[in-house]
């Protein structure tokens, strides 16, 4: 099969708030990444596929919701203190403007003029009605009148501010108040901070339709601590890699040759896995709501996905018989087609069916740019982060390397 692995973005079936994910059949937060065997990702805020009710559920069942590249809004605006680090964290990690900008009409990319200001439509149920993305703005048809423990509230619990005089009501799962519960208080103080200086735009949606006319009254999803996340394994006495010279008793750092892995590099790199890989690369512990990803599995990989991928008409095997031209019996090329296939979440511990012959080096460049150790395109739902620094790339490298390793050989991939 041809590697053309291009992938098929579709915002109108993109989760709610941050970073967008794919929807599967799987019943929880498909959302992130997945592809071919080992392929290291960053996770994304979690769609889960299919099963009515679940915020998870956005679009129907066996579409992929792709997420879109997370444009910039125009540099830093002279920002300081708490709202650059939550200007940081909005655009370069947490992926909020693929699920809360429009598309310019006709195509083009992200409507910068109207950065944040939601999205009409950007999921659907299996009846085809929507679901609209939150306007983020500093407007009044936005987020003027919350007060900043209200926004909080929203993207780290799921609470629904504006149900005061109807009982507590939740976001739908589209938005992954669950994987965001993880958010540091001095974080989530700063993403409001930097919320708070966005342009204002007046965007007033339409009503919600169809499973998402009638909000949650209880939450969809519990989140996972960061706690109860893998702690790096205890460091090898053979004078492993941990960047030390102290014979390897340096327990934040293992022999993996994570360069530079000091407890506080791996430390950091645990907080950010939890927020951008943990949803993507950690099966559920149920199929049914309430949901939970299992911490004892956590970033083993396995969760389905349902993506779609180009392949040669024919069938055809680069290399083959006929030269890599993936010609037919008639001697003539077909042509590509487009196909849906089921994939898997790959195995991110640094075990041999996961990242153990990965360099950090390496995952940092799939997480930048969301190509694999050859150099090749990681299909979706795995999204690059190609504006986090370098340096929280490789602290989620060293971390991955730090962890212990669990064998869970991934069999559904792109190719």
């Amino acid at each position: 099969m041809r590697r053309q692995l291009r992938l098929s973005l579709l915002l109108s079936t993109a989760l709610i708030v941050p970073m967008a994910c794919s929807s599967s059949t799987t019943p929880g937060p498909d959302g992130g990444k997945a592809g071919k065997d080992g392929g290291a990702g960053t996770g994304g805020g979690g769609t889960a596929g299919g099963t009515a009710g679940a915020d998870a559920a956005a679009g129907t069942a066996g579409t992929t919701d792709g997420p879109m590249d997370v444009p910039q809004d125009g540099g830093d605006g002279g920002l300081t203190g708490p709202a650059l680090r939550g200007q940081y964290l909005v655009n370069n990690v947490l992926g909020c403007s693929g699920c809360h900008t429009p598309q310019k009409a006709g195509g083009g990319g992200p409507d910068l003029t109207k950065f944040l200001s939601g999205v009409e439509c950007f999921a659907k149920d299996t009846a085809g009605l929507c679901l609209n993305s939150a306007n983020l703005t500093n407007d009044a048809t936005g987020l003027m009148k919350l007060s900043d423990q209200q926004i909080k509230d929203a993207f780290t619990m799921g609470v629904f501010p504006g149900a005061a005089d109807a009982g507590t009501q939740y976001l739908f799962a589209n938005m992954p108040y669950y994987q965001f519960a993880n958010l540091s208080s001095d974080d989530a103080s700063a993403i409001v901070a930097y919320l708070r200086t966005v342009t204002a735009v007046a965007h007033m949606a339409p009503a919600n339709g169809g499973m998402f006319a009638t909000r949650p009254t209880s939450a969809q999803w519990t989140p996972v601590t960061l706690a109860a996340l893998p702690s790096p394994a205890a460091a090898a006495t053979d004078g492993g890699a941990d960047g030390g010279g102290d014979a390897g008793t340096d327990a934040a750092a293992t022999e993996a040759g994570t360069d530079g892995g000091t407890s506080a590099s791996v430390s950091n790199g645990k907080y950010l896995a939890a927020l951008v890989c943990s949803t993507c690369h950690t099966v559920n512990t149920s199929a049914t709501a309430p949901f939970q990803l299992d911490a004892t599995k956590a970033y083993q990989g396995g969760k389905e996905f349902t993506t779609t991928i180009t392949v040669a008409a024919d069938g055809g095997t680069d290399a083959g018989a006929d030269g890599g031209t993936d010609a037919g019996a008639d001697g003539g090329d077909a042509g590509p087609t487009t196909i849906s296939k089921k994939i898997m979440s790959a195995n991110l511990t640094p075990d041999m069916t996961g990242l153990k012959d990965w360099t950090p080096a390496q995952i940092v460049t799939a997480i930048k740019k969301a190509t694999d150790e050859a150099g090749r395109t990681i299909c979706s739902p795995m999204r690059s982060l190609p504006n986090i620094t370098d340096q929280d790339a490789l602290d989620i490298a060293n971390y991955l390397k730090a962890i212990p390793p669990v064998t869970n050989a991934i069999t559904e991939t792109c190719e």
